[in-house]
This record gives C-alpha cells, structure tokens and sequence, in this order.
C-alpha cells in the first residue's frame, strides 16, 4: 500500500474531486492526507482520511490569508488581464509562499510515497520537487484557461518571469519546471470536452469524479411535488457579493414560469421567495443532479461536471476567471447558451432558459459529453494511475 498527499488551496471547487478520489484510494486499503490552508468541515472528509491545517506555521499569515479570500469576489469587477494578475501574483503566489514551511514540515512527518499536488497550490509540486518526491499534479478545471492570454508575448514573460522569481525564491536554480509535476497531471474532464488539440504526454484525462461524502439533508417530499421541469442553480461557493443581484433577475424571470428553481444560496438574501423556488445554502448537488432537467451556473466545474454526468443541458452566465472559457467549451460542444453576466438581460434569461429546456439538440449534446466523460475512466482511472505511478516510483527509487 502507498501513502497519499494531496496539497490543495482554500477552494472547494478546486478540493472536491481530490476527496472522490482520495475516498477511493482509502477503500483499497491507501493512506491519504489532505493539507490546506483553511479547515474542511468533517462532513466532507472521506472515513480513514485526515485534513491537516499546519496552523503553527500559518498563525502569522492570518490577515493575509483573509485579504486574499476577500480579493477573490472582485473578480466580476475585472478585466481579463486584470483577473489573470489577481490568480497568479495576488494569489496563487501569495498562497505558495505561506503554505511552503507547513507543507514541509507535514511532509516531513507523513513522509509521503506520492505528493499530489492542485494545480494552483504551487506549495505541493515545490516541496516534492525540493525532497525528491514523485508528484503528480491535478487539474479540476479544462487546462488552456489562459491560452488567449498567454498568446500576448508581454503577458507571457510576464507569467514566466513571475514563476521564475517564485522558484529563486524558493532556492530552485535549475531552470526547471517546479511547481506542476512533469510526470503526471490528473485532468478532470475528457480530452474531447477540453477543447485542447495537442495535449502533452503527461496530461491523462480521467473526466469527472465522484464519490465523496455529502450528507446534507434536503426537503425530498417538496421537492417531489414540485410542479414543472426543474433547474438547478448554483453560483458555487465564491462570488458572495453578487449573489443578491443574479438571484434577483432568477426571480424576476420565473417567479410565474411553469417550472421549479432549485437554488443554491442563503435563504436569507430576501425575505421571502417564489412558492416556486426552493431555496438552500448547502445542498446535496451530486444527489439533486438526476432529479433535474436543467442547470443554471456561473461555470464553475464542479456544477458543469455534475451537469454533464447527468446529461442536462446549461445556461451558463460566466462572471469571471476560467468561467467564460468553461462557458465557450459548453457552447461550442452545443450543449448550453451562455450569456455575460454583465448584459444579463431578465427577458433574454427567460427566454434562453425555455430554448435550453424544449431544443432536444442541447440535451443531446450534453449526453454525448456525458458519455465523453464516463469512457475517460472517472475514479477507477484516477486511482489505476495514481497506484501505477506509486508503484513505478517506488521501484525506480529503490533500483
């Protein structure tokens, strides 16, 4: 058996497929350890897995780890080169920084067989690289996110430079890659769904992941006298500023539809709702998913894959970092219209919402996706590579 380090950042989006696999290298028997810069509630942690918090080596990091999180819901307010600046220099970086002496440290201690490493949280790839320790890197989001941007040499050396001076400063010289793994990335979405025309050799493609625990309770018997198709709404768990605003055009478009709305959000932003919307700050999303007929998201991937495995059809209002690019993806595989948040129109969100629910050409798009993702392997691909690649490691150290 191997023992398992996923380093990840403080977003669940970003946290989530780590549990479903992690959960299932756990149940053959594997040690995992999740370490990340904010507490996991104990719900989401998978039995026989642990989620460590180095708060000695964070303590000091507090206010900065709060600014960071507040930085994230400007991300509406921003322009593309502007958000690519918040990601990589206002956070990923910062993140890196402060996480490295506490990953170092639980690395230290849990001496791991294999880092796996998100692909933001820079922190995981450098320990392992500084230590000599196989890593493997996972991509819960498709990977050309930034390829427009980087088409612009200036924002390109610019990102380079950035990484170089993160890897100076984190005493690597080398001129080597550091803070993703050139062995193996885990991306969580189908090769064909990624849009990517060449990807490199290391990249496997394993579609989404399920299987982590979600227990939250949910009005079932509501729910099952709901009248109507019914859509599901989520703008994920970032974006809190906005989530007055895009749920306020939801209930000026289909408070008197002939449909239900599932949101996802604080009951408490009005005072009341539609008889027709039932509204719930956390919901079991996985379990939902089957009982619907449409999404309605902002992008974010962990909906879209939940979406796709369930074959619904999307309207995706993309409002800011890799949504628009997730966005183009769906519309592009015709299986969802996507509108910019900024024009969101009530009129076109009504009317895009019943061409999404009555045009049978998007609920077939979104099934040939969904059968994209369930020929890419899911968790048992996930977990054959990464018991393969500790497996291969472990022989090559031991030659």
């Amino acid at each position: 058996m191997s023992k398992f380090m996923f380093v990840v950042p403080p977003f669940f989006g970003h946290i989530s497929p780590t549990l479903s696999v992690g959960s299932s290298l756990i149940a053959k028997g594997h040690e995992v350890i999740w370490v990340g810069l904010k507490e996991l509630a104990p719900e989401h942690i998978p039995a026989g897995g642990k989620f460590i918090v180095p708060h000695p080596e964070l303590a000091e990091y507090q206010t900065a780890i709060h600014h960071i999180l507040q930085k994230q819901d400007e991300g509406p307010k921003l322009s593309g080169v502007e958000t690519l600046k918040l990601a990589l220099e206002e956070t990923y970086l910062p993140f890196c920084r402060i996480m490295i002496n506490g990953v170092n440290r639980v690395a230290d201690e849990f001496q791991p067989d294999v880092i796996v490493s998100d692909c933001i949280t820079f922190a995981g790839a450098i320990c392992a690289y500084q230590k000599d320790i196989p890593c493997v890197t996972t991509t819960p989001v498709p990977p050309d996110v930034t390829a427009d941007s980087m088409n612009s040499p200036k924002i390109f050396e610019w990102q380079q430079n950035l990484i170089k001076g993160l890897h100076h400063e984190m005493g690597i010289y080398s001129g080597e890659f550091a803070i993703h793994s050139r062995e193996m990335n885990i991306v969580f979405t189908s090769e064909e769904f990624s849009g990517c025309k060449d990807p490199l050799p290391h990249m496997r493609f394993v579609g989404p992941v399920k299987g982590r625990p979600n227990n939250t309770p949910f009005d079932w018997d509501r729910l099952s006298r709901a009248i109507g198709p019914k859509v599901f709404v989520s703008l994920g768990t970032l974006l809190v500023d906005i989530r007055k605003e895009f749920f306020g055009k939801l209930i000026a478009a289909f408070a008197d539809e002939p449909l239900t709305i599932i949101a996802a959000t604080d009951p408490a932003i009005f005072p009341e709702w539609p008889d027709n919307f039932i509204v719930q700050g956390y919901v079991p999303q996985t379990q939902l998913m089957p009982h619907m007929d449409a999404v309605i998201c902002h992008g974010g991937f962990n909906t879209v894959n939940d979406a796709f495995l369930n074959g619904l059809p999307m309207l995706i209002t993309p409002i800011a970092y890799d949504h628009f690019h997730t966005a183009s993806l769906i519309e592009n595989a015709g299986c969802g219209i996507k509108l910019r948040y900024k024009r969101l129109r009530v009129s076109d969100l009504r009317d895009s919402m019943w061409e999404v629910l009555q045009n049978e050409k998007y609920r077939q798009g979104a099934q040939h996706i969904r059968d994209t993702f369930i020929q890419a392997g899911g968790n048992d691909k996930a977990v054959e590579l990464l018991e393969t690649f500790a497996q291969r490691t472990k022989a090559r150290l031991t030659a």
